[in-house]
């Protein structure tokens, strides 16, 4: 987690470095002002589900690595039927970090599972990590 450093500490540091915990400083501000949310995706339940899921997984994927750069997502995954070689992807779960509801509903709806029929609905649930630290 990001700590501050007081104001005169930061005064005495070298130029560059002070403008860069600055960036920091200002990244670290702006993300912790966004709201976070839980995103719980259900897979299609028809014969063909499961097929469609990983034909379009890698693109799923590449978008999603994108949205993990940009600081919107900040976690995802598969929702399993269990843990042994036999289960099977059933669904998602993300946690996003976004202004409102909107905009994350606004990311799910683009995404290649909602466009190529992989998720059948989705919940968007506000939600708060806790200081763990």
């Amino acid at each position: 987690m990001f700590k501050a450093i007081s104001s005169s500490r930061l005064a005495a540091l070298p130029a560059r470095i002070h403008h860069h915990h600055r960036s920091l400083s200002v990244s670290a501000t702006a993300n912790a002002a966004k709201n976070q949310f839980i995103v719980i995706a259900r897979d299609f339940t028809d014969p063909e589900a499961f097929t469609r899921r990983l034909n379009v997984r890698p693109k799923h994927l590449v978008d999603a690595k994108e949205l993990k750069k940009s600081g919107k997502l900040q976690i995802g995954g598969a929702l399993l039927t269990d843990h042994s070689e036999s289960g099977k992807m059933i669904g998602s779960i993300m946690i996003f970090q976004a202004e409102d509801a909107e905009e994350v509903r606004q990311l799910v709806e683009k995404d290649y599972y909602v466009t190529d029929k992989v998720w059948e609905h989705y919940q968007i649930l506000p939600f708060r990590s806790a200081d763990l630290s």
